[in-house]
């Protein structure tokens, strides 16, 4: 079973984008939960700055705080994040719609689109070769392929398309069983399309177990 909807419709950007002068702060938060119901938040910020160049720009910026929350039993993990030094989607080369085009890696799809290709990778990771043979192992699987795509800048992080989009499917697993995979997409702007918000979450369920991993960004001006 898909089931999809477009949510809000996507506004595009009738005027041009206007780069800020000055510095922002970006932060993003990232909260995963883990095996056993163990949930790991990464929270961190960045100071940067866009530098024009005609109708287009490279942001640059640095890592300016991080906090960690973990359960005492991931602490080893929580230790390594918070001694971990991320450069974020910095540098980032964006061009005259605001898209990241250079450095940062991000998909070059719409929120709608986002959605699709997010189904796919959580889709082909209960189809690999050997076939897993037990849910909590696919649920695992599920649950590591939300967070490898939770790595991804998007390409209009800092000029975001506005809207929201979701999907869920219902994904039949070894033995007969079946498990849902639901993504979510959310994003707004501020004045000239700058980021005000971007929220993304991927829940997986097999069973009784569920996974969620959930990340937000946001930025504001200095």
């Amino acid at each position: 079973m898909v089931s999809f909807t477009a949510g809000t419709a996507f506004a595009s950007r009738g005027a041009a984008i206007i780069f800020p002068r000055g510095e922002f702060i970006l932060r993003r938060e990232l909260e995963r939960e883990m095996a056993r119901g163990a949930t790991l938040l990464v929270a961190r910020a960045w100071r940067g700055r866009f530098e024009t160049d005609g109708e287009t720009a490279l942001v640059t910026g640095e890592q300016i705080s991080s906090r960690v929350v973990a359960p005492p039993h991931l602490e080893p993990i929580a230790a390594i994040e918070r001694e971990r030094r991320s450069a974020g989607p910095f540098p980032a080369r964006l061009d005259k719609e605001g898209r990241i085009v250079g450095e940062a890696t991000g998909s070059a799809a719409g929120k709608a689109e986002a959605v699709k290709a997010a189904m796919a990778m959580l889709e082909r990771a209960g189809h690999t070769p050997g076939q897993l043979l037990e849910s909590r192992a696919y649920l695992d699987r599920l649950a590591s392929s939300a967070d490898a795509m939770t790595r991804e800048i998007p390409a209009d992080l800092f000029f975001p398309v506005v809207g929201e989009a979701s999907e869920r499917r219902t994904l039949a697993l070894p033995g007969g069983g079946e498990g849902q995979v639901s993504v979510f997409l959310k994003a707004s702007a501020g004045p000239g399309g700058l980021l005000d918000t971007f929220e993304r979450r991927i829940a997986t369920r097999v069973g009784d177990d569920a996974r969620m991993a959930r990340e937000s960004w946001s930025l504001r001006l200095e």
